[in-house]
């Protein structure tokens, strides 16, 4: 279970604290903490990161970081799709068949085209309360640090026999 504890955490580091009800069915309590920890602290980086490259005025932060927050949410929802993708990958990557291949590359299709439609649907929300060189500053931050998160998530996960 080791392996797929690591590849869950790496995964987990591109959302938001909360429990990740699509993936509890597969993950042990303690790995399900780990993940929370994992959520927080990627969190607590990313709401940094903002905060020190995106100078806001105190307008902008009292309408950007409740949209922020929002669009974090919406993000984890995606991101605990992608946890219990993983988790049904690793159950079954002994005995993969391909019906039970298909279906996973489906639905890994369908968390991209989420993750994309969420991006595109809060940078316009972003450019109502902030200046298009701003969005695109966040949309910088936030695409460098999902980067680093899949490549470490990529690095765990074997390829498919």
């Amino acid at each position: 279970m080791k392996p797929l504890i690591r590849l869950l955490l790496f995964l987990a580091l591109s959302t938001t604290l909360a429990s990740p009800a699509a993936a509890q069915q597969t993950i042990t309590p303690q790995a399900q903490s780990q993940i929370n920890i994992a959520r927080k602290l990627i969190n607590d980086k990313r709401n940094s990161a903002i905060a020190f490259n995106i100078k806001l005025t105190k307008g902008e932060k009292e309408k950007f970081w409740p949209l922020y927050r929002e669009y974090r949410a919406k993000m984890f929802a995606v991101g605990d799709k992608k946890i219990a993708l993983i988790a049904e990958y690793a159950n079954n990557i002994d005995a993969m068949n391909e019906n039970t291949a298909a279906k996973l590359l489906d639905n890994y299709f369908y968390a991209e085209k989420k993750t994309v439609k969420i991006k595109q649907d809060y940078a316009r929300k972003f450019r109502r309360i902030l200046p298009a060189s701003k969005v695109v500053r966040l949309m910088q931050i936030e695409s460098r640090m999902d980067t680093m998160v899949a490549m470490k998530t990529a690095e765990g996960i074997p390829l498919m026999e």
